[in-house]
């Protein structure tokens, strides 16, 4: 089957905070990551459904990368993310130093 995804992944081993629907704080690993998106691990069923803001830690570069999402779906272990709106800048930089096209 080819591969229908409009932007690469990279593998990523990143801290993230997002709110759930409480607006608590939550913690979880970004272990996937595109132009377009991420998953995020949070180790069981996200408390959390429709958009997401979410801070991805760039310990690289030394900065906070802000990013908001559709939680697209979900599965008992985390989530998939499609972006709305991100730091294109932050985020370019990081891709390209991961080795992903932006």
């Amino acid at each position: 089957m080819a591969e229908q995804r409009a932007h690469k992944r990279v593998r990523v081993n990143m801290k993230v905070a997002y709110r759930d629907n409480d607006h608590v704080y939550k913690m979880g690993k970004v272990c996937d990551l595109s132009r377009g998106g991420m998953y995020v691990n949070t180790g069981n069923t996200p408390d959390c459904d429709g958009f997401l803001i979410a801070s991805l830690d760039a310990e690289e570069f030394g900065k906070v990368i802000r990013v908001q999402g559709q939680i697209i779906w979900k599965t008992h272990t985390g989530m998939g993310v499609a972006f709305t709106q991100t730091d294109e800048k932050g985020l370019g930089n990081l891709l390209s130093y991961r080795g992903a096209p932006f």
